[in-house]
C-alpha cells in the first residue's frame, strides 16, 4: 500500500489500492448475509461529474452485492422521497448527493434522513455522538458501533495508514499537530473533532480565521497561517476554490504529511519535493467507507 519514490524523501499512499483492502473485507462480510442491503442514492442535480459520480458509485456497489438504486428526483420533491424512503422498511439505506440547494436547506435535508438509514452519518443523531466521542450507536450496546461521516473518516484511516502503528490505540495521533483548511459541518470540523478525539492538537482554519481543537472541544486561537504550518505534522487542505493561497514547499517542515480533499489542488505542484507523504485524493476510501457504513447500519439496525 505505500511505496518510496526514487529520490527516497516522499512515502506515497495510494488510496485506490488501500480502498481495495477494505472493499475485500466488507465484500465477504456482505456474502456473510441472509439479505443483501438495499440502498437508494438521490440525485437532484443534472450536474455532469454528479452524475458520473452516482453511476461509478452504483457500479461499486453493485459490484460488492449491494443493490443500489440512483433516483433522479427534482430538488423541490426531494423532501417527500426522503421521506418516503424512511417510511420503507425495504430500504436500508439512504444516500443524498450534495449541493442540492447549495445553501442551509441543504443541512435540514440532512437532517431529514432517518439515523438508522444514514450511510454519510451526517445527521444530528450521528453528529451529536461524534462530538460526545461517544462510539455506541445505541446506549449500552456495545455490539453495535457508531457510524462516522465517510470522508473525514476516510481521513483518519489514510492518515493511520501512513502513521503505521501508534503506541497508544485509544488515541493514535497523540503528539500529533494537525492544521486543516476547511471547517465545514459535513467534513472539515467532523474531521477536526475526530483527530482531536484521537489525541491530537488541531488548528481548523476558514473565512472567519483560525480555531484549535483539544479533546473535540473547540476554542478561539491567535495564530497565523504561517505559525500553524511550520510547527505542523499533518496539513489537510479542502478548499475548492482557485483563489486559495497554495501551501508551498517553504511553509511546511520537510517531515509533513500532506493531504488534500478538494476539488482542486490545494498544495504547490512541487509538494512532493518537500513532504514526507502527500495524498492528492480520498475519492475511493470515501466510498469504501460508504460501502462499511452500509454494512454497519444494516447489522446494527435492519438485520432479523
Amino acid at each position: 500500500m505505500q511505496k518510496t519514490t526514487q529520490n527516497n524523501s516522499l512515502t506515497a499512499l495510494d488510496p485506490t489500492v488501500l480502498a481495495e483492502n477494505y472493499v475485500k473485507e466488507i465484500q465477504a462480510e456482505i456474502q456473510r448475509l441472509d439479505v443483501r442491503p438495499q440502498v437508494v442514492g438521490l440525485i437532484a442535480s443534472n450536474d455532469r461529474p454528479s452524475l458520473a459520480y452516482a453511476g461509478a458509485t452504483q457500479k461499486k456497489f453493485a459490484a460488492i452485492g449491494i443493490n443500489y438504486e440512483v433516483r433522479h428526483v427534482e430538488r423541490l420533491d426531494l423532501e417527500n422521497q426522503i421521506m418516503a424512503l424512511n417510511a420503507d422498511p425495504a430500504v436500508h439505506g439512504i444516500f443524498i448527493y450534495f449541493p442540492v440547494f447549495n445553501n442551509e436547506q441543504d443541512g435540514y435535508l440532512r437532517n431529514l434522513v432517518d439515523y438508522r438509514k444514514d450511510i454519510e452519518a451526517g445527521s444530528q443523531y450521528w453528529t451529536h455522538k461524534l462530538y460526545a466521542n461517544d462510539r455506541l450507536a445505541l446506549a449500552h450496546d456495545p455490539s453495535r458501533k457508531a457510524l462516522l461521516p465517510c470522508t473525514p473518516l476516510a481521513i483518519i484511516k489514510m492518515l493511520s495508514e501512513v502513521a503505521g502503528h501508534a503506541d497508544d490505540q485509544a488515541r493514535p495521533f497523540a503528539g500529533q499537530t494537525v492544521t486543516i483548511f476547511n471547517r465545514s459541518e459535513v467534513i472539515g470540523r467532523p474531521l477536526a473533532v475526530m483527530l482531536s478525539n484521537d489525541g491530537a492538537l488541531v488548528y481548523s482554519f476558514d473565512v472567519n480565521g483560525p480555531l484549535q481543537f483539544r479533546d473535540a472541544r473547540p476554542a478561539e486561537a491567535d495564530i497565523s497561517r504561517a505559525q500553524a504550518l511550520a510547527i505542523s505534522d499533518i496539513v489537510i487542505t479542502g478548499v475548492p476554490s482557485n483563489h486559495f493561497e497554495r501551501v508551498q514547499c517553504h511553509e511546511i517542515r520537510p517531515s509533513t504529511v500532506c493531504l488534500n480533499f478538494a476539488s482542486v489542488a490545494n498544495f504547490a505542484d512541487d509538494i512532493e519535493t518537500c513532504a514526507t507523504t502527500y495524498i492528492p485524493k480520498v475519492g475511493p476510501m470515501t466510498v469504501a467507507m460508504c460501502m462499511r457504513n452500509t454494512v454497519r447500519l444494516f447489522n446494527n439496525f435492519h438485520r432479523a
